[in-house]
């Protein structure tokens, strides 16, 4: 890989710093509809869950896309750098100004940081979620007991009767 800088002027690295804010401000979107479904979880308002389901999924789809976007520019940076098609932008950074890089940097940082952060309030609301579904099922099972019969899945966990497979909604972030 070169030393010397190639992309130099700003027409050779906005669109990549464009992509990357993109890219965050949709990330920081998803992390804000993750907290507004914990809320709706946590307020037992099962219609509004299912009603922001949706607009998380359709922001599931808006950051796969600029990511996809982002990868394909990196793949064209690399190539007109002459270097390996696959490296990550942070493997390519030497060939961008230096006055350039620390924006660089601090966006990749910035995104890592909101996909952790993303991943992590997914996680609390999956459990939420569960623990919610557990709560119900114990109850249904204490009111009508009869409808309730315990069987084992092939994993060796019990399975009842109806129960689908357990699917994350959130397999696209990050």
């Amino acid at each position: 890989m070169t030393t010397t800088p190639l992309f130099t002027e700003p027409a050779d690295w906005e669109p990549l710093v464009d992509i990357l804010r993109s890219e965050l401000q949709e990330y920081g979107g998803m992390y804000n509809l993750l907290a507004a479904q914990q809320e709706r979880i946590i307020e037992r308002k099962p219609d509004a869950v299912l009603e922001i389901n949706g607009d998380i999924e359709a922001q599931t789809r808006l950051v796969a896309d600029l990511r996809k976007r982002r990868e394909k520019l990196v793949r064209e940076f690399a190539e007109r750098a002459g270097v390996d098609r696959t490296d990550s932008l942070r493997a390519i950074l030497p060939c961008f100004s230096e006055v350039v890089r620390p924006l660089l940097e601090a966006l990749m940082r910035d995104i890592n940081h909101m996909v952790r952060r993303n991943r992590r309030k997914a996680r609390q609301n999956h459990l939420l979620l569960s623990r919610a579904m557990e709560v119900t099922e114990q109850t249904l099972r204490v009111l009508q007991p009869e409808k309730f019969t315990r069987t084992y899945g092939s994993n060796g966990k019990v399975a009842f009767p109806g129960q689908a497979a357990p699917t994350s909604r959130y397999n696209a972030i990050g």
